[in-house]
């Protein structure tokens, strides 16, 4: 069978740029022996692709993570180690609660999340969320009697609520609105009414110092997904961990998905930081998750 990356890698009518973005991800790929591409194609010149983390063929929960915009394969590295250690950390979570289960984590970039100008509408988002409800039908297909989750993160977040109003989600367990950029109030009805027919359960988290998610609720997509009937809302801000046995999560500085230190050396801790609040909450709600029976 032809290895499509390396096909790729090696076509020499593909640019510079979307080389180099192949490059990171072929460096994920053999940095770790159990990462696998699950997905590569081209829109237009720019590579497209998804890697999983952890045994995904034996797997009893896939949490799919997604990014939000101005984010391609060339950051791709930084986006495959919090899946990876999402993996992990969950993976110790659920053996903690006594659990067994396999676990798999999946860093899909496989749409293009425009920037802060295109961020205001939904193009993105709905073409986004066409591609990734063809990815969880043949997730669905491959792994039938696994759990999928999603973490979506503030653009995302427009993403799954047009996932949901496409009637993609389907397959979805577990959902997770980070920082969202807000959802279109079709999308949000959709949300409520799944939630209320218990098709899977919803999670929504914003940092009080998080200034750059309301601005993208000032586009089409008005509404807070905080705001939704049935959703589970949880703290950004620092605190306790329900079910950790006492861990204490750190508050989110602003809106970064990752730690990052300024110019004056201050350090920003991101949503995703192995310490943040929001971070160890998802990690414990979905080693719950993992402890339940398959989905059926």
């Amino acid at each position: 069978m032809v290895d499509p990356l390396a096909a790729a890698l090696a076509d020499p009518t593909v640019s510079a740029d979307a080389r180099q973005k192949l490059q990171h991800v072929q460096d994920v790929l053999r940095e770790d022996p159990q990462a696998r591409l699950i997905s590569l194609f081209f829109e237009g010149e720019e590579p497209r692709a998804a890697v999983a983390f952890g045994d995904v063929d034996a797997a009893e929960l896939i949490v799919v993570v997604l990014h939000g915009i101005d984010t391609d394969l060339a950051v791709f590295a930084r986006w495959a180690d919090i899946a990876r250690r999402l993996c992990a950390d969950t993976i110790r979570a659920s053996t903690l609660r006594g659990g067994t289960a396999r676990i798999a984590t999946v860093a899909w970039f496989g749409y293009d999340s425009g920037t802060h100008l295109s961020a205001l509408a939904t193009k993105h988002a709905t073409v986004g969320a066409a591609r990734l409800a063809g990815d969880l039908v043949r997730m669905r297909h491959g792994h039938p009697q696994a759990h999928i989750a999603l973490l979506a993160y503030s653009y995302s977040s427009t993403l799954f609520g047009e996932l949901v109003l496409l009637d993609g989600a389907g397959p979805v367990s577990m959902a997770f609105s980070i920082a969202s950029a807000g959802m279109t109030h079709m999308a949000a009805d959709a949300v409520a009414e799944a939630i209320s027919k218990r098709s899977f359960s919803f999670y929504a988290t914003e940092a009080s110092s998080d200034a750059t998610a309301p601005l993208g609720r000032l586009g089409a997509h008005p509404v807070d997904p905080r705001d939704i009937e049935g959703a589970i809302v949880y703290s950004s801000d620092g605190g306790p961990i329900p079910g950790s046995g006492g861990e204490q999560g750190e508050p989110t500085d602003g809106h970064a998905s990752q730690t990052e230190v300024d110019e004056h050396g201050e350090r920003h801790r991101g949503y995703f930081d192995p310490r943040a609040q929001a971070y160890l909450f998802a990690v414990q709600r979905l080693a719950r998750l993992a402890s339940r029976h398959p989905k059926a």
